[in-house]
Formats: C-alpha cells, sequence, structure tokens
C-alpha cells in the first residue's frame, strides 16, 4: 500500500507532499489542480513497482542485483510515458523556465521507498536515485473516467494465482445493476432478475461502470490488500446510486482492506464518504486531499479542509437565487 508521494517539480506540482491513508483517500480540487495527475503519478510508480517483485521473485536484496538499475529505468520511463503520453518525458516536468529536476520519491507502509528524478531535457532518461527492498501484494487498478468494461478482460493477463476472491462484494453492486452481469464469447451482458439479459451496450453508462467493479471482483483482478485508482467515479450516476456506491467502497476498505484512491467533483459523493468515515468511529482509515493552486490540505474528515470549491459554488448559487428572489426576477 502506498504511504506517502513527495513530488517536485512535477506537472503542476512545485514541492508537495501528500501522505495516503492506508484505507479510503478522497482528492479534490477544481479543474487543473493536478487530481488526475497526481492518481496517475502514483498509479505509473505502483504499477511498476509490483512488476518488480515479479522480476526479481520478490527476494529481499535481489533488487541490488546486477543490471537491476538499467530494469527500473526503462520501465520506469515507459510507464510515465505510457501513462502520461507526453512527446517525451522531460515534459512531465514543471514548465518554470530553464532546465529543471524533477524528483519523485515514494513510499510504502512497509517504510520502503524508491527514488527517482529526471530532466526537461529527458527523452526517455530517468535517474534512480532509491530502490525499495520490498512489495506491493497485488497489482494496482486504474480506471478512469469514462467506461472501460469493454476493456477489462485485458486484465485477465494480470491476475494472482490463488486471489482470494471477493465474491460478498459483487451482490451489492447486482442489486445497483438490477442483474447479473455475464461475459459469453468475448462479450458482455446484463441478466436483469426475471428478464432477458441484454448486451452490456444497451445498458446504462453509468450501471456499466458498476459492472467494471462488478467484473474485476468476480474474475480476482480486485482482490484483498488491492490498491485501486478511480478517477470521478461519479461520472454518470446520480446520487441515488452514488449513496449505494459510497456504501461499497467503505466496504471495499474496512472489511477487504483495499487501499482506494479516488479523485471526485461531486460533493454529494465526497460528504457521503465522510459521513461514512465519521459513523464508522475510526474503523475506516481516511484521508481527504484537497488540491488548490499548488496548496495541499489534508484532513481525516471532509470538514477537516478549509478549500472545498464545489461547495463554495454551491453557497454562491444559493445566494444568487436568494439575490434574484428579492429583486423580484424569480
Amino acid at each position: 500500500m502506498l504511504k506517502s508521494l513527495k513530488i517536485k517539480k512535477i506537472s503542476l506540482f512545485s514541492n508537495a507532499e501528500i501522505e495516503f491513508s492506508p484505507g479510503l483517500n478522497v482528492v479534490i480540487g477544481e479543474n487543473n489542480t493536478g487530481k488526475s495527475h497526481l492518481l496517475k503519478l502514483a498509479y505509473a510508480v505502483a504499477t511498476i513497482w509490483y512488476e518488480a517483485a515479479a522480476e526479481h521473485k520478490n527476494i529481499p536484496g535481489k533488487i541490488s542485483s546486477k543490471g537491476s538499475k538499467s530494469w527500473w529505468q526503462r520501465r520506469l520511463a515507459e510507464k510515465l510515458v505510457g501513462v502520461f503520453k507526453p512527446d517525451k518525458l522531460g515534459r512531465l516536468s514543471r514548465r518554470d523556465g530553464g532546465r529543471q529536476k524533477a524528483q519523485i520519491e515514494a513510499q510504502i507502509f512497509t517504510a520502503s521507498n524508491l527514488k527517482f528524478a529526471f530532466t526537461t531535457n529527458s527523452q526517455k532518461e530517468v535517474e534512480i536515485l532509491q530502490t525499495p527492498s520490498t512489495f506491493p501484494p497485488a497489482p494496482p487498478i486504474f480506471l478512469p473516467t469514462g467506461d472501460v468494461l469493454s476493456l477489462c478482460k485485458a486484465l485477465n493477463g494480470f491476475l494472482m494465482k490463488g486471489a482470494k476472491r471477493i465474491t460478498a462484494f459483487i451482490e451489492p453492486l447486482e442489486t445497483i445493476m438490477g442483474g447479473q452481469l455475464r461475459l459469453k464469447q468475448g462479450r458482455f451482458y446484463l441478466k436483469p432478475t426475471g428478464k432477458k439479459e441484454m448486451e452490456i451496450s444497451l445498458v446504462a453508462e453509468g450501471l456499466r461502470k458498476i459492472g467494471t467493479l462488478s467484473y474485476l471482483a468476480a474474475n480476482g483482478s480486485l482482490s484483498q490488500q488491492n490498491l485501486l485508482f478511480w478517477d470521478e467515479p461519479e461520472a454518470y450516476l446520480n446520487a441515488k446510486v452514488l449513496t449505494q456506491l459510497a456504501r461499497s467502497l467503505v466496504e471495499l476498505v474496512e472489511k477487504y482492506e483495499v487501499q482506494l484512491i479516488l479523485a471526485t467533483h461531486s460533493f454529494f459523493l465526497m460528504k457521503e464518504l465522510s459521513v461514512l468515515v465519521e459513523i464508522s468511529k475510526g474503523k475506516i482509515p481516511a484521508q481527504f486531499i484537497s488540491l488548490a493552486q499548488g496548496e495541499i490540505e489534508q484532513g481525516d474528515l471532509l470538514e477537516d479542509v478549509s478549500t472545498i470549491t464545489v461547495l463554495d459554488e454551491i453557497l454562491a448559487q444559493d445566494d444568487r437565487v436568494q439575490q434574484l428572489f428579492y429583486e423580484g426576477q424569480l
């Protein structure tokens, strides 16, 4: 599980340090404050970290064996370019003028660190400053804003052998979808209760997102002690479904020890998650992380951070409506 990220001169971050909870992490902020970039950077690092476990057979000390440094250099550069898709690696560095050096230090909860750097001139070159000696137990999963169910079959090649499937997590998701997800001859179908199955392409976009989680849990990709990233889970979902989804996500954290890092613009979702964390009385570890023009605030609950742009705009809208009412325009 990811404990912290120290970021210097990467993208929108000049000098930032983010502490993650081992459970729920909710990243909030305006557009162009770095929410998606933070998720992508953490995902890229976590993915390579896990791949190294297989490459070096997860044997302590093997990571410093001959040739391993070149492996880290190559795979980190490939992953960063593959995730962010810049023209060259150096384009990820902060644009402050002149030659800049970007640096990232990641730590997992066993106090094992990965540290690397690159410059604005870098094409594919990464400088390895520190490599870890311990590794995460399962590969991370990244869910982007849109529907990814059509791509889920590709995950089958990355399944953990002997992974403990979290089948109990699937039932509430099927309740939200109103049926069971089925894969037949390479195509997905939804079988509503008491009705004939229908092609997943005919199902509402939001419910296909729920189907993604269901499928990942069913095939073992999403298992205990996983690291799950989700960018804007609220997209295409109404408030009723978000309430149900929030409960399922909290269960994923509390019952199955999944570390969840999500970014959201939805005040409804962030507030619902905060309430569930609060009433758990400490059973659900959480961090609410607010990004605002280079400044970072963190707290155990949503109310612990002072910058919540979406709430400010909701209150400002209420003020405008009241003013229009008093002026007789409504």
